[in-house]
């Protein structure tokens, strides 16, 4: 551990704080409403935060938001890897590795599965070789041209509904479609209401094909600027529900003046193929997946095609 600094984890009222570094290293304020949703109020669990202090002065501080995994129908506890940040005044004596390691120490103690994370490429090799993370795979922006899409004989189709708040037949959809083997991020009814419903930051836009009492299909979307719409998440019983729900987003796009439609679907998932016969194609950005375990229970973490991914798995959409 670098001398001269005191390592610790979040403690109340440390935000205030970490408010203050967040704007010495970034240059923009950080939101005390944003840094409530995403750190006090998620469903799961509290901070996952680990400090430097030099003194009375926040120096360094490495933050991860609760993001459990559902694997083979058991939940289990990991964390989402979010800003790394040492003021301009302390950087370069290895404060990031000591306070990374620190929190890391803190989540295997806790029987935490693995921290997880889209690093950018400023940081994707230095979490590589100081702080231990293997990369799982490069995600490609899947993109389309509202433009190239004609909407005809989709009478067919099943009909698509709009509602406005998440409810329990959200997380029976995703249980219905967990693959056994899989690794997927937990998206149970109260996740996705904190995720979707309350977030400061975004508005989104709730997609459905009922089911009799439950549902056979949804589509969250949110807009990015004033051109395109961003499918954060997509699940769907088959093609042909896939195909319903692209149509009524893409036809509401079109007529919102929206050019581009832009998802995530790694190869091996679901949709993918219903996407790309539907006319999305693999384009940039292109986003790096990667972590580090700590439970040798998840298996193969690395193995990106036993991963199911969606743009809601990330902070940024």
């Amino acid at each position: 551990m670098p001398k001269g600094y005191d390592i610790r984890p979040w403690r109340s009222g440390d935000e205030i704080h970490i408010r203050n570094l967040f704007k010495d290293s970034f240059g923009r304020e950080l939101s005390a409403d944003f840094w409530k949703w995403r750190y006090l109020d998620h469903p799961h669990g509290g901070p996952l935060v680990m400090l430097a202090w030099s003194g009375d002065d926040l120096v360094a501080h490495y933050g991860a938001s609760q993001a459990p995994f559902l694997i083979n129908s058991e939940i289990m506890p990991a964390a989402l890897s979010m800003s790394t940040m040492t003021h301009p005044k302390h950087r370069g004596r290895g404060l990031v590795e000591a306070v990374g390691e620190a929190l890391y120490e803190d989540l295997r103690q806790a029987s935490y599965a693995a921290v997880w994370g889209f690093p950018n490429p400023m940081i994707n090799a230095t979490r590589q070789r100081k702080l231990g993370w293997e990369p799982v795979c490069d995600v490609a922006t899947l993109s389309l041209a509202t433009k190239s899409v004609a909407h005809t004989a989709t009478e067919s189709l099943p009909a698509v509904e709009k509602v406005p708040a998440i409810d329990a037949r959200f997380e029976n959809l995703n249980n219905r479609l967990a693959n056994s083997t899989g690794l997927q991020s937990l998206k149970d009814e109260k996740t996705l209401k904190w995720r979707i419903d309350v977030n400061p930051v975004n508005t989104y836009t709730r997609y459905i094909i009922t089911d009799r009492s439950d549902i056979s299909a949804y589509a969250i979307t949110k807009n990015y600027g004033i051109a395109e719409t961003d499918i954060v998440d997509l699940q769907a019983i088959d093609e042909r529900h896939t195909k319903a729900l692209l149509h009524s987003i893409c036809s509401d796009a079109q007529n919102a003046g929206i050019e581009r439609l832009n998802t995530w679907c790694l190869n091996k998932g679901g949709p993918r193929l219903a996407l790309e016969r539907f006319g999305f194609s693999a384009n940039s950005p292109v986003t790096y997946l990667g972590g580090r375990q700590f439970n040798s229970a998840v298996g193969d973490f690395t193995d990106a095609r036993r991963w199911s991914l969606a743009m809601l798995d990330s902070d940024l959409y």
